[in-house]
């Protein structure tokens, strides 16, 4: 029965022809509605698309309007350095200028230190040459004046009157004499020549020179053992009288209690 219908249909093409319009159109009408609700779909997709990203653009807008905002702050921040970093310049160069005077003067202090010390150094050898010559001349004097003996001792015992009195010493009581060795302190029987004077209770010894050197020194420590053997009842005091005196010589003679009135100390 059906395969009877089919062959009726198909063998009446009016009746398939008008089957196949109503076929279509039905068929049509699904596609129709099928791709309508496929493009509202897609819209639909489309629009959620759109709105996110929207929503990214507005966020992107705002990560943007943040960085500008943070852009324009380091652009604020960078000038205010910019300024602070020329003041400094400004600041350094003046400092420089001011070192650069400085070490302008100090390079002139030191040329000036440098010739001063130049000129020291020249008036240091002219001083150790004099020192020489005076040595030369003391040496010369003190040869003159053994050779001139009792009037040069004289001379120089009034020359230094005022030192003398201030140790309780009278000048013009001051005797050229003689000591012998009677007890053989140095030498037994040997007689020294001796300047000096006595009182009831002191005897003031002296030796005159116009350079007081080690033999000055060994001198006196030798009328110094005699007076003191002789006038063992008396009181001694020796005093060296000089022009010139040997520091070291000198430093010796006062730890021997020496009265030391000179004019001038060398080294």
């Amino acid at each position: 029965m059906s395969g009877k219908i089919a062959d009726e249909i198909l063998n009446n093409p009016q009746l398939l022809s008008a089957l196949a319009d109503k076929i279509y159109d039905k068929l049509k009408d699904e596609i129709v509605i099928k791709k309508l609700e496929e493009t509202i779909a897609n819209v639909k997709a489309l629009q959620e698309e759109v709105k996110r990203q929207g929503e990214a653009i507005s966020s992107l807008q705002n990560t943007v309007n943040k960085h500008t905002e943070a852009i324009t702050s380091l652009q604020e921040a960078v000038k205010k350095q910019g300024e602070a970093i020329q003041s400094l310049q400004e600041a350094v160069k003046s400092l420089q200028n001011t070192v650069n005077k400085h070490t302008e003067a100090i390079t002139s202090l030191q040329e000036a230190v440098k010739k001063q010390g130049e000129a020291i150094e020249g008036l240091q050898k002219a001083v150790r040459k004099l020192q020489r010559a005076v040595m030369k001349l003391s040496v010369e004097v003190g040869s003159f004046t053994n050779r001139a003996g009792k009037g040069m001792e004289r001379t120089m015992l009034k020359l230094y009157k005022k030192a003398l009195e201030l140790h309780g010493v009278d000048p013009k009581r001051v005797v050229h004499g003689m000591i012998k060795d009677e007890e053989g302190v140095i030498e037994k029987g040997k007689v020294f020549e001796v300047d000096f004077y006595e009182t009831n209770d002191y005897v003031y010894v002296f030796e005159i020179k116009n350079l007081a050197d080690k033999g000055a020194y060994d001198q006196i420590i030798i009328r110094k053992k005699l007076f003191y053997t002789k006038y063992k009842d008396k009181k001694i005091k020796i005093f060296l009288v000089a022009n010139y005196v040997d520091k070291k010589v000198k430093k010796k003679l006062e730890e021997e209690g020496v009265e030391i009135i000179a004019s001038h100390i060398i080294k």
